[in-house]
């Protein structure tokens, strides 16, 4: 019985030993054979055939016109809500360049300001960044208009299938460039007597005082504002001459979102913009000219 044992335990230490060396050593060539992969040759009806045919040029020579809803996402005071469009033409299908704009109809407190409107409190210490609770919407960054040039690019493209029964064109857009944006801030103002014991308030610009701040408080100033754009665009072409697209575009510049004193140094200026990422999302809906679509051989 042991010598039994003895040969099986031996013969699966040799298949072992075996199959390292197989492993090891690249495999056990073919006897006789010298073929490669390098010597494989495509024959018969696939020969020199192209890798793709009849493919849909979508873009190619085609200028792309999208009206679309958008909002802003992660805001901390104000949401906006915009309607706008852009022009897009593609030189090749899988580059292009476009311009784009969008005017804010619509400005929504978000959560926090909503709850800075119910709940906050006003004293001498913090009297220049709210000088009433219920007018805190008056003196929030706004983000009126937008505009920007930018690059697309078109890396991939593929097919999407609903249900297993609609098939759609889709691809991937992706874009860089530049934004204009139209920003409304709080105008500069100046607490008195003293930082963090403020009882009035004196625009800048003006020599008038301002008790209890309140007129300040609703005072604005405009300006432009210049930053990077940069985004992805998932689109879908339902016709050869229309589709729809869901697109996200990040614009970060500094601007101050609050209307506050940031540094505390007991004037609300230039100084107290900080860095926001300006998120937005958008729908569009896509009409194509010329409608009518080129494909490859």
């Amino acid at each position: 019985m042991m010598t039994l044992v003895r040969q099986t335990l031996l013969r699966f230490g040799l298949a072992a030993a075996l199959a390292l060396c197989i492993v090891l050593g690249g495999g056990v060539p073919a006897v006789g054979s010298s073929a490669s992969a390098q010597d494989v040759q495509v024959s018969g009806p696939l020969a020199g055939a192209p890798a793709v045919r009849e493919l849909r040029l979508w873009r190619e020579m085609r200028l792309q016109v999208e009206p679309f809803f958008a909002f802003t996402i992660g805001d901390a005071y104000t949401r906006s809500l915009i309607v706008g469009g852009e022009a897009r033409f593609h030189f090749l299908d899988w580059l292009g360049i476009g311009g784009w704009g969008g005017y804010s109809v619509a400005q929504l407190d978000t959560n926090l300001s909503q709850q800075i409107q119910a709940k906050g409190v006003t004293t001498n210490a913090n009297r220049l960044d709210l000088p009433s609770r219920e007018a805190f919407a008056q003196q929030t960054g706004k983000l009126n208009w937008w505009s920007g040039v930018e690059a697309h690019f078109t890396p991939f493209r593929g097919k999407l299938a609903l249900f297993q029964k609609i098939f759609v064109d889709a691809d991937l857009d992706l874009f860089v460039g530049a934004a204009f944006v139209g920003v409304e801030e709080r105008a500069d103002v100046k607490g008195l007597p003293s930082p963090g014991n403020v009882t009035a308030c004196e625009i800048v610009g003006s020599s008038a005082v301002d008790p209890g701040c309140l007129q300040s408080q609703s005072t604005s100033s405009k300006r432009l504002a210049v930053a990077p754009s940069f985004g992805v665009a998932f689109t879908a072409y339902f016709r050869e001459f229309m589709g729809i697209a869901l697109r996200w575009r990040g614009i970060p510049f500094k601007y101050n979102a609050g209307g506050t004193d940031v540094n505390n140094d007991g004037t609300i200026d230039s100084a107290d913009r900080q860095r926001q990422f300006n998120n937005m999302f958008s729908v569009g809906f896509i009409f194509v000219l010329p409608p009518k679509i080129k494909t490859t051989d």
